[in-house]
């Protein structure tokens, strides 16, 4: 996954969260950090189905 694509996912899925939060003020580097180790679990999940 090239860098602009990995940010773009993390953006999209940091926004999710604080969405699914109720969009609460200053928790934007929690959510980008939970976005960042969901990603990380999409691509491990992802490439461990392909191994198979």
């Amino acid at each position: 996954m090239e860098e602009n694509e990995r940010r773009t996912r993390i953006e999209e899925l940091a926004r999710q969260i604080w969405e699914a939060e109720g969009r609460p003020d200053g928790q934007g580097v929690r959510h980008w950090l939970m976005a960042e180790r969901l990603l990380d679990a999409e691509l491990q999940a992802a490439h461990r189905e392909h191994e198979q």
